[in-house]
Order: C-alpha cells, then structure tokens, then sequence
C-alpha cells in the first residue's frame, strides 16, 4: 500500500516536470528582440504609435512579432512610442533572464499630440518568457518628458531614466517612484553588471557612470563616470559589459554605441583603473544607439541597432585587444518603421521553488527505486 502510494506521488511528480519542460515557451533564449515603432502603414510621427517586440534568431531570420497594448484595459495600460524620439524605446532584459523590460508611454494609440509631452503616465511593460504581457506599472511622477529606458534584476525591481529626472526606483505594479540622484537628471540607457547599475547620458560631463554602490532604491545617491571614460564629445547610448579575464575581479571590457562615432571598446587598465579606448567600429553615419551582446569563449558577440538596421559584431581579440571587426547586417527596419533598442535573453534562473520541486521529485524516484531494489 505504501509502495503504490509512494510510487503514485512519484509519477505525478514526474509527470508535472515533464509537463512544465515540455510546455513550450513564446520567447526562446538566445534569440535576439527589437523594439520596433510604427506598423508600416503611416509616417512615424509624434503622436502615440504602436509598439512591437520583434524577435530574431541570431542569424537575423525573423521568429515572431508581438504587439504592445494599443488601449487601457483593466490594470494594465497602452504603451506606446514617439515615431520621432529617437533616443526612446531602449529595449533590456531583466538579468535573471526571466523578462524583457519595456519603456513607453500610457496613451492610446493614435491620440492627438506629442506623445512625449503629454501628461499621461509612464507606462513600463513586462514581457515574461511565456508571452504574458504586464503593463500595470503606470507612473504619474516621471514628469512629461523622454522616457528611455528600464532596467531590472527579477521583473519586480525596476530603475528607470529618463530626459528631466534622471534615474528612479519602483516596483512593479506602482504609480510612483523615487528619484535616485539630482546630480544627473538628463540620462539615457540602464544596465546592470556584476550587481552594479550603471547609465549613460550625453549631457553634462556625463557619458557613463555608476548609481550609488551596487542597486540603490534610496534618494541621495551620486552617479560617478567611470574613470578615464570621455566626459564630453561622446553621444553614449546602449552599452555592454563584458569579463573576458580570470585574472581581473569582475568586468574588465566595456562596449558603447556611440552615435557620434559608431561602436567604441574599451579596457580596464588594472594598473591605473581607467578605461582606456581598443577601437572603433562603424562611423557616425551608422547611428548605432541599442547594443547588448554574449560571451562565449573568450570572444564577444555583439548586437547593435540603429534606426534602420540590426547587426552583430564578432570580437575575438581578447581583453585589451583592439576592436577592429566587421559588421554583419541581420535585418532591415520597413518603410516607416523605426527600430529603438535591443536585448538578447539569456538561459534564465530556475524560478525560486523550482530546484525544491525537482529535488523533491527526484527523492520520490530515489524512494521508489530502493523499495523495488528491497521487493
């Protein structure tokens, strides 16, 4: 009797994993995602346009398009974009691999007037790997003006930056948030990297810096450049860490879509600790503004977007080495489409309680075994 009951819950446990694993996901890690505005139809103007989610695979072979809320329903507002704001819509991935964070604007699509300087919240969109869309984080505080970016660990802490108040904290599903720093308040671009959040602006003597020391959520923190990084000429945008060294703590190249001179590199130099420029990419024609990338091997792989284009970049020179490669084009944005950022998810993190279900699981074939062993 114990052994049927034992057994029972064992090939229920098994049959729920094998369930969860087959249940296919709508977003595949690994593959490469794009902010896209504008449907094609019309001239992107600056009135609220449609946004959309497009997903490649890393060859540029086009998986799927996912359309943005266009109307308020229930909780979760519209988000939408300025056809026109260039340095909008710059697409992250959460770092746990989980989600892809989405910045935008809580106006119907197709409402009257700039959409950027209305008085309408800041909407910020969840897009989970399952497909489900989350846009009940709707912000009342960020002001009328560009809301750029969103950066998050877990999907529920988020940091945000935009054109007037700098860099702010919330969680999701606020209608508020906190303004982190005043020493910087014209920003562009999050990351996250080795626990740190970072930004980028083009204002000030602000290129790139870190927020406080490692995720703050309080006021009164300061954003430091990084040392030996340029405080002026630079027009800094998306940007990508990378640790490329066992030998150097934490992250030792640094990549930056700069859309007056194209894509930059730089090295930690641990002897002195400033970041010191390997190479240019491209030119300033190109408009590089959206980049993110992988590691593999020692080498970086590199996705960049402009307005009109996605490329990848192959860097194999190693930690120091100078950046000199060529640029493949994957995909081309339609007539009046316009691409904003990009983000490539990773393998995610086991959901908390996923590894206590599968070790549970495998106890009970463990219990099932020894018993048919003994029998």
């Amino acid at each position: 009797m114990k052994y049927s009951l034992i057994k029972t819950l064992a090939a229920l446990t098994v049959s729920c994993l094998v369930a969860s694993a087959a249940h296919a996901i709508t977003l595949t890690p690994g593959n490469v995602f794009v902010y896209r505005v504008g449907t094609g139809a019309a001239a992107l103007g600056s009135t609220a346009t449609a946004v959309f989610i497009d997903e490649y695979t890393t060859a540029g072979v086009l998986v799927q398009s996912i359309a943005m809320p266009t109307a308020a329903s229930g909780a979760n507002g519209s988000l939408s974009a300025s056809g026109t704001a260039t340095t909008d819509g710059f697409l992250t991935a959460s770092t746990d691999g989980r989600y892809l964070i989405i910045p935008g604007y809580d106006t119907a699509v197709g409402t009257a007037g700039n959409v950027v300087s209305n008085a309408n919240p800041r909407v910020i969109g969840r897009l989970a790997l399952d497909g489900t869309i989350d846009t009940t984080t709707r912000l009342t505080d960020p002001g009328a003006s560009n809301f750029r970016s969103v950066a998050s660990t877990n999907g529920t802490d988020l940091w945000m930056s935009g054109a007037l108040t700098g860099v702010r904290y919330t969680t999701l599903g606020s209608t508020t948030s906190t303004q982190l720093s005043t020493t910087s308040t014209n920003t562009r671009v999050l990351g996250i990297a080795d626990g740190q959040l970072y930004v980028s602006s083009a204002a000030g003597s602000l290129r790139l810096g870190s927020v406080g020391s490692g995720l703050p959520t309080a006021a009164g923190q300061v954003i430091n450049s990084l040392p030996g990084f340029p405080t002026s000429t630079l027009t800094s945008n998306g940007f990508f860490f990378a640790d490329l060294s066992s030998i150097v703590p934490g992250v030792d190249t640094l990549y930056v879509a700069d859309e007056s001179s194209g894509l930059l590199k730089y090295g930690l130099d641990t002897a002195g600790g400033n970041w010191l420029l390997k190479g240019t990419v491209g030119t300033s024609a190109d408009l590089y503004r959206g980049l993110t990338g992988n590691v593999s091997g020692g080498a970086v792989t590199l996705y960049a977007t402009s307005p009109t284009k996605l490329v990848s970049v192959l860097d194999n020179s190693a930690v120091g080495g100078s950046f000199g490669s060529s640029v493949l084009t994957l995909a081309t944005a339609g007539t009046n489409t316009a691409m904003r950022g990009v983000a490539l998810l990773a393998s995610p993190v086991p959901e908390p309680g996923t590894w206590a279900l599968w070790l549970a699981g495998a106890a009970g074939l463990g219990a099932v075994v020894r018993r048919k062993r003994k029998a």
